[in-house]
């Protein structure tokens, strides 16, 4: 993620676990990165959102000062409440877009429609155990399952739905690896790969790959077009 917004994403408390990590490490690293998270820290101690409308009614004032009138030190000073609105219209009016929040409020795991789950009946392939537990959200579980699966013979399908266990149990880089893997070959799922991955990018602050994959799956296909315009439009 671009620094700036990384430090964004900090002043106004919203960084991912992801992004947290990748903010501790620039901190601890990157002397620069540091200093300036220092310096943005205390400038957002200086300028309040109760301040603002004192300071307009100073500019205010100097402004209505007689244009016949030069003196140097209101003009500095003015000059400086022209600089902290500026800033502080940069903090209230441009907070950075909750992709965290965005993520949560659109994933929900695919639902089981390869192996049909009949209550009372007892079955012990591997098939049925993996989406017995996936049904069950006994995840860690049917992730064991899902690769003795796979061990056996790939199938995309199943590739699919270990992606989405992936998900939820937040190895968010495992399940875009995946998915990427499945849109190589064109299938059914496709729609619902791209979907996906573009949610697994949102997760990882990545917007603009996330827009991309979305824009083109609003393109090409109808599958969750409602939910993808509404996000394209969260996005903007």
């Amino acid at each position: 993620m671009d620094k700036k917004e990384l430090i964004a994403q900090y002043l106004t408390q919203k960084l991912s676990h992801e992004a947290q990590k990748e903010f501790d490490h620039l901190i601890a690293t990157d002397t620069e990165f540091a200093k300036e998270v220092t310096f943005q820290n205390n400038l957002k101690a200086v300028i309040k959102k109760e301040e603002y409308e004192t300071i307009k009614l100073q500019l205010q004032g100097f402004e209505a000062e007689k244009k016949s009138t030069f003196n140097y030190k209101n003009w500095l000073v003015a000059a400086t409440v022209v600089v902290l609105l500026g800033l502080s219209s940069f903090w209230y009016f441009n907070t950075p877009i909750d992709t965290e929040k965005l993520y949560n409020e659109h994933f929900e795991p695919y639902r089981n429609i390869v192996q049909p789950i009949v209550r009372g009946e007892v079955k012990t392939d591997l098939k049925t155990k993996a989406f017995t537990a996936y049904e069950a959200k006994n995840y860690d579980e049917a992730l064991q399952y899902f690769n003795l699966m796979l061990q056996e013979s790939y199938d995309e399908t199943i590739a699919f739905y270990k992606a989405n266990t992936l998900l939820e149990l937040n190895k968010t880089e495992d399940a875009i690896a995946i998915l990427k893997t499945n849109l190589k070959t064109t299938d059914s799922l496709d729609a619902k790969n791209s979907w996906y991955l573009a949610l697994a990018h949102l997760r990882l602050n990545d917007i603009k790959k996330a827009k991309t994959i979305l824009g083109s799956l609003n393109a090409t296909s109808s599958f969750k077009s409602k939910a993808i315009k509404h996000l394209l439009k969260q996005l903007e």
